[in-house]
């Protein structure tokens, strides 16, 4: 059983920990098991977990992507870059530390187990990126020897990932 936080999903059964981990969801952050919002998502639509709130209601699809986009900008877009990429066999984790939407690892491997492929960032078809947005992007992930990636989430939720690298002549 999960239960629904805030902006985190504790699991609470250690078996079910054990399997999440192995798939490369969540994380232990001190006595809790914890998944990410988009996480959570993802194994609720695959029936891999089932999740309630605070009161022990159980809490369904519908219910938990409004509570997300309550809590999350731009939520349903990272929601459809997350599963895209899980769905094509990369472990990915958020990259709210590095300043980016997430960090994704090579196929069949997880943190620890790899360094970081790519951080992703994610944005609207519509969303216009500065220069100085994307020369800070790019300099970032250099200083974390990783590739930078802009996912364009267009009107039709179809996703066009573009790689962006510094150049030195």
């Amino acid at each position: 059983m999960c239960i629904l936080l805030q902006n985190k999903v504790v699991v609470e059964k250690k078996r079910t920990q054990s399997q999440l981990q192995q798939k490369g969801f969540g994380e232990r952050t001190g006595h809790e098991y914890v998944l990410d919002l988009k996480e959570a998502l993802y194994l609720l639509e695959k029936k891999k977990i089932k999740l309630k709130d605070g009161k022990g209601k159980s809490v369904g699809k519908k219910a938990l992507l409004q509570h997300a986009e309550k809590r999350e900008k731009g939520f349903y877009n990272k929601f459809t870059v997350f599963r895209d990429l899980r769905e094509k066999g990369f472990c990915v984790k958020t990259g709210f530390k590095f300043g980016f939407d997430f960090r994704v690892y090579p196929r069949g491997k997880k943190p620890g187990q790899a360094h970081t492929q790519w951080v992703v960032h994610v944005a609207e078809q519509s969303e216009r990126l500065s220069m100085p947005g994307l020369s800070r992007m790019v300099r970032l992930s250099g200083n974390i020897r990783t590739l930078m990636l802009v996912a364009i989430v267009d009107s039709e939720n179809d996703i066009n990932y573009y790689s962006v690298d510094r150049i030195t002549p």
